[in-house]
């Protein structure tokens, strides 16, 4: 399987650990709407044996390019059925978008073994096999996710999309019986080593892909870049408005439904130069307006600052505010084009949790 070349998303996630142990962000993550227990313990140390026992082998760059080329399709077909798009992230994770064949039969970007092919309508016994064919197999694959989260719901009254991608590597039979026994939490079940990481793999994927400014502290440097790289520079010895920084305790979280708000933006502008602009350097942004986050507010005028990188020609800025606030250009697009980031440009802050009843304590 694809296992051994995927394991330097596991170091993002001693980041994502460490945020519970600051108090720089409300750091609450999610996959397909389920709220995952970053912050309970038996998790957290899960994670981190996970991260011991691994060894960083993979180019991060070569396969985040190639995951956007195939993005786009992928999440069309899952949309089509019904399903939610996170699971665009499951083939990375099982092949890397490679054609591959296992040692045990798994075959194709998905990794579909030649029994649930056949049952669900490829051809993988003649001259050319289906789990081969890009269109076909995904579908396939949505077929076993969708059939896998329906079960859960006839056999065992759950709905759980974690539990049906845990179904995806372990058989929804394995899983069924599983849940019978120790009940519906999967991040709390004693499964198969393979099966018990699968899931945080996934999970692990989307989070180094989706918000990559978070963890490139955690690493030092630019695990999406070629260029040579720079050491980070340490926050602490920075000039940094404290208000940002202000407490804000992190919840002993539970697998609740992610409960949907419209974003709110705010308008800012950047402040400073960046002439020369380089992994880990820091940007400066100016708020036009107040900006509520939990536990209160930044206000207008504040500067905001944080580690840039370059990410696809785009400079990613951390914040400070984890998940909750992400920095925009002016076209509400994350992220700011290299040849934009000038003082003055203007941009947006994605509030993703905005409160109108937030109040300033």
């Amino acid at each position: 399987m694809f296992a051994k070349k995927t394991i330097l998303v596991f170091s993002m996630v001693a980041s994502l650990i460490s945020l519970k142990k600051t108090a720089e962000a409300q750091h609450e993550i999610f996959f397909c709407g389920e709220r995952i227990p970053v912050s309970n313990n038996f998790v957290a140390n899960k994670l981190m044996d996970i991260i011991r026992r691994q060894i960083p082998n993979i180019n991060l760059a070569s396969l985040r390019a190639k995951a956007q080329t195939f993005f786009p399709y992928v999440a069309g077909y899952l949309k089509l059925m019904g399903i939610p798009e996170d699971f665009k992230y499951l083939p990375v994770v099982e092949s890397g978008f490679n054609l591959l064949v296992s040692a045990v039969g798994a075959r194709g970007f998905w990794q579909i073994m030649p029994a649930t092919g056949r049952e669900k309508g490829l051809s993988v016994d003649g001259g050319y096999d289906e789990r081969d064919d890009f269109q076909k197999s995904t579908i396939a694959a949505c077929k076993v996710l969708k059939d896998n989260y329906n079960l859960l719901i006839r056999l065992n009254k759950v709905a759980s999309w974690v539990l049906a991608a845990a179904a995806y590597n372990f058989g929804i039979g394995n899983v069924s019986k599983a849940v019978k026994k120790q009940g519906t939490d999967y991040f709390t079940m004693n499964l198969n080593p393979e099966t018990s990481i699968y899931v945080y793999k996934i999970i692990a994927v989307k989070e180094l892909f989706e918000y990559p400014e978070l963890y490139m502290k955690g690493f030092g440097y630019n695990v999406f870049s070629t260029a040579p790289q720079k050491k980070l520079p340490d926050l602490r010895d920075t000039e940094v408005d404290e208000k940002v920084f202000e407490k804000m305790e992190v919840q002993v979280l539970e697998n609740l439904v992610e409960k949907k708000t419209e974003p709110k933006f705010v308008a800012g502008h950047i402040s400073g130069k960046y002439k020369n602009f380089r992994d880990g350097d820091f940007v400066s942004i100016s708020l036009n307006e107040d900006l509520f986050v939990k536990g209160g507010f930044a206000k207008k005028e504040t500067v905001l600052k944080g580690a840039g990188w370059i990410i696809d020609g785009k400079v990613y800025v951390d914040l400070g505010y984890g998940h909750d606030v992400t920095l925009c250009d002016a076209a509400s697009v994350k992220g700011i084009p290299v040849g934009r980031l000038t003082k003055g440009e203007p941009v947006l802050l994605k509030n993703n949790i905005f409160d109108e009843n937030a109040q300033w304590k």
